[in-house]
């Protein structure tokens, strides 16, 4: 969750983002882009959990940790691994042909093709380590700037979706793209492209 606006006005709880595949983000927070693993696990021990209010975390008691320690809640971090996608290559980070479902298959040609997935979710974590503005404010939405790609990798065991998690399942974030993207997928193409995350 973005930790300079919470609590949010369309989401007032907050969900655990999940730490898996950790080590491959080379950014942090879903727009204040910290640089490095000690960064987001210093801000998030000073800030996150008084809503970015320091004078408050101080009245309750906050625990400033030595850089040390900082260091060591980093490395830890930094081993736990995506979650098992036995139908993936692990050479390539692509779908096993022999092992993916008809649908997943499908899904996997859109996300390559068709629906432009790929253009920012590159395998094998399936981000490409970068911020994207998709210009929300087109739709009369509240304009967001710009945003990190999240992992895809394991994105099955991490929802709710999008950086303020204001998609609760894959189908509402294949639709909330089909339409930014004005990809026009059909019902068919949208399930499979929810299959194939799945799979990741």
């Amino acid at each position: 969750m973005n930790p300079d606006t919470r609590p949010q006005r369309d989401r007032l709880r907050l969900d655990a983002v999940s730490l898996r595949g950790m080590f491959n983000q080379q950014i942090h927070g879903s727009k204040r882009s910290l640089r490095s693993i000690e960064d987001f696990t210093e801000f998030e021990q000073r800030t996150a959990y008084f809503n970015g209010d320091q004078i408050r975390a101080i009245k309750k008691g906050m625990n400033v940790i030595d850089r040390l320690q900082v260091a060591h809640m980093a490395q830890i971090q930094n081993m736990i691994d995506f979650p098992p996608a036995p139908k993936l290559d692990p050479m390539t980070g692509r779908l096993d042909r022999a092992r993916a479902g008809k649908q997943e298959l499908a899904g996997e040609d859109l996300f390559f093709g068709k629906a432009r997935c790929a253009a920012c979710h590159q395998p094998p974590a399936y981000t490409d380590h970068m911020m994207h503005d998709l210009f929300l404010e087109r739709f009369g939405a509240e304009a967001d700037g710009p945003i990190k790609t999240f992992a895809l990798r394991g994105i099955k065991d991490s929802p709710p979706y999008f950086h303020d998690g204001r998609l609760p399942t894959l189908e509402d974030s294949v639709n909330f793209f089909n339409l930014v993207g004005g990809l026009k997928l059909n019902r068919e193409e949208k399930a499979a492209l929810a299959a194939f995350m799945r799979a990741l």
